[in-house]
């Protein structure tokens, strides 16, 4: 069974150019492409929402401040997803008429976390919901400032995202215990 973060849909024809460049991602995984290829690759509106550096390629538009907090640089962004993520793509889908899923499978883990995932799905207005990241499910909630907490949904004990820091080898236990179970 592959990791997944589920998501509203508001708009299909943004669900859509998701899903078209979700496709670019996973075919593009571990082979780098150039800024220009990226940048022809996610629409104007998505491609606002990020910041770009002064020596960056940038397109021919106003996008968001760099200054700003929780705003992603551009190319971290498109580096993650095609060369860091320790992950395969497997799927982005329709669950229904107002929820979609993406799908993966990670390599090890930690793989390079969720925000970056979260980020890109966001951009296309696509707000995420529910996580499976192999281990454990979470909820996440938008706050006001534009940054995100996640609530575990399996262990009540562990409530908040930021509350302390995560051990990588009580993960990898969780982790290899579940992906067992499968």
């Amino acid at each position: 069974m592959n990791c997944y973060i589920k998501f509203s849909i508001s708009d299909d024809a943004r669900f859509q150019d998701l899903k078209s460049v979700f496709e670019v991602v996973k075919d593009k995984k571990d082979f780098p492409q150039s800024d220009e290829f990226w940048l022809n690759v996610f629409p104007d509106y998505a491609l606002q929402q990020f910041s770009f550096l002064e020596h960056d390629v940038k397109p021919s538009f106003k996008t968001a401040d760099y200054n700003s907090p929780f705003t992603w640089h551009f190319y971290s962004l498109t580096e993650l997803l095609s060369v860091n993520y320790e992950i395969e793509y497997a799927d982005c889908f329709k669950l229904s008429e107002n929820e979609g899923q993406l799908e993966y499978q990670p390599y090890s883990y930690p793989y390079g976390g969720i925000t970056g995932l979260i980020v890109f799905i966001k951009a296309f207005n696509c707000v995420p919901t529910h996580i499976d990241d192999g281990t454990s499910l979470y909820t996440i909630d938008f706050l006001d400032n534009g940054d995100f907490s996640i609530t575990d949904l399996i262990d009540p004990a562990n409530q908040s995202s930021g509350d302390k820091l995560f051990s990588a080898t009580k993960l990898l236990w969780q982790f290899a215990k579940r992906y067992n179970k499968r």
